[in-house]
């Protein structure tokens, strides 16, 4: 898929309400969970997540998908050693969600997206925090206004599964270039389904998977070095999720 169709494919699926009627993003909008949902966020924050090989505590749902966003704060900070200050990025940024407890470990969060549509939500939403700015990227480079070797932190979550490979080693490539000397890059990519595979139906999400292998290949590609893979496993499927955390060398 050429890169103008690719984006005008995301534009008008956000414009027909893909994250605003998302089952995923519910508690985005001010609906307060459960005490069942409550529960289940107890179960997952119980997990040791300084682990390789994590298990979750049920089969997924769209609650578990809810429960997963809502405590990432906590299970990203065990799971990898993020920074704890500086410049993050968050690339494919949809609302904010991240964005917005990011402001409140970090001295400034750019959220950038394919979406023009997305973007001009994340700024209303997230207007009152002063440390955010929100840009709007290519499908295969990041905004020209993030400077090189400026940014701390960049976390990419949920974003290369819906992403042409090229498309993904760019943007990798492009985070390598934007982060400073050392700079972390956090990522995650479905894995043991569609590892042969490169797109999808149009105006639908997309399930492109990696193997660990391509996921090494992705890093040495884009010059940046292996920190850490961690797999997240379901009781009920072999389809897993890879969590890569990498440095610029």
């Amino acid at each position: 898929m050429e890169k103008n169709e690719f984006k005008l494919m995301w534009e008008d699926m956000q414009k027909a309400g893909y994250f605003s009627n998302h089952p995923h993003y519910s508690d985005h909008y001010g609906q307060e969970p459960t005490e069942q949902e409550q529960e289940l966020d107890n179960k997952l924050l119980a997990l040791d997540f300084s682990t390789n090989d994590i298990c979750m505590p049920v089969p997924y749902s769209d609650a578990l998908e809810r429960s997963v966003k809502r405590t990432e704060a906590i299970w990203l900070n065990q799971m990898f050693s993020l920074p704890k200050a500086g410049v993050a990025l968050d690339i494919g940024c949809g609302f904010g969600r991240s964005v917005s407890w990011m402001c409140q470990q970090y001295d400034q969060v750019i959220g950038t997206d394919i979406s023009a549509e997305v973007i001009s939500t994340a700024r209303q939403r997230c207007a009152e925090l002063e440390n955010a700015v929100f840009y709007v990227n290519e499908a295969d480079s990041l905004p020209a206004e993030i400077e090189p070797n400026s940014i701390d932190v960049a976390y990419i979550f949920t974003v290369f599964q819906h992403v042409p490979r090229e498309y993904a080693l760019e943007i990798l490539k492009n985070a390598e270039r934007v982060l400073k000397k050392d700079g972390q890059v956090v990522f995650n990519l479905i894995a043991n389904i569609n590892e042969n595979v490169n797109d999808g139906k149009i105006d639908t999400e997309w399930a492109i998977g990696y193997s660990e292998e391509q996921a090494l290949a992705l890093l040495e590609q884009a010059n940046l070095k292996l920190n850490k893979i961690v797999k997240w496993f379901r009781p009920e499927t072999e389809t897993c999720w890879l969590w890569v955390s990498a440095f610029s060398e």
